[in-house]
């Protein structure tokens, strides 16, 4: 259950990544999943007070992705992680409405 809602909070940022990259590149961001490719192509980055929070969904999106540590990740990730991971989420994404461009 907490693993596929952790999957769609990096998807959800993904997608609002994506955005940020058509909008400063003026081009179609590249086939990626991932985040910190994607945060590298924005001028001046993100606010420092998400980096701990992108490692640890791009750590645990990768894990996601391959069955055999998915089936670990069932057993690992508690409810409050997730729900700290979906707490987060929210505020990145009002941070990129925030941007108003």
């Amino acid at each position: 259950r907490f693993p596929k809602a952790i999957f769609c909070c990096h998807l959800t940022l993904e997608k609002g990544l994506k955005a940020l990259y058509l909008y400063y590149s003026k081009t179609q961001p590249p086939r990626t999943h991932s985040l910190e490719f994607l945060i590298q192509t924005i001028p001046g980055g993100i606010p420092e007070k998400y980096d701990n929070f992108i490692d640890l969904l791009e750590d645990i999106s990768v894990k996601i992705r391959c069955l055999p540590m998915l089936e670990t990740l069932v057993n690992d990730i508690s409810e409050e992680t997730a729900q700290m991971i979906i707490d987060d989420t929210g505020d990145f994404l009002s941070w990129i409405r925030g941007l108003n461009l």
